[in-house]
């Protein structure tokens, strides 16, 4: 004898209620317009904080520059006799058009929508260039 009770209902496959009615937008499966724009307002706002960070580093590397390159204390200090302090003068100069370059390179991609550079390429550029 079988009780009705240990055995669980069988659902009918064609009923309406075993039927998803939900959209997908609503479930966050990610399928429809709403995750795309999200996507795409996220993608945007990362570039803008990219080039905002870049023209942040190129303001400081301009003024790393200007302060040491401006550097005279007279006739008691002269920095420009030390090897040490032209390898930073070197340096400043050389971030300066890194970042400069950069800046314009990203400031390039945002105005006209275009990349000069392959995406990977580009990635491999600015991570060994802002190893150096």
């Amino acid at each position: 004898m079988s009780n009705s009770k240990d055995t669980p209902p069988k659902k009918d496959v064609e009923s309406p209620a075993t039927e998803n009615t939900t959209p997908a937008a609503e479930t966050g499966t990610g399928f429809g317009v709403a995750p795309i724009t999200r996507r795409w307002r996220r993608e945007d706002m990362l570039k803008r904080g990219s080039l905002a960070l870049r023209g942040l580093a190129f303001l400081f590397s301009l003024l790393a520059f200007i302060i040491m390159a401006s550097n005279k204390h007279g006739d008691w200090k002269d920095f420009d006799k030390y090897e040490e302090y032209r390898y930073l003068l070197a340096i400043a100069i050389l971030s300066t058009f890194y970042t400069a370059g950069q800046v314009l390179r990203h400031v390039q991609e945002l105005s006209t929508g275009k990349q000069m550079l392959e995406k990977r390429t580009s990635a491999m550029v600015d991570f060994f260039g802002d190893q150096v």
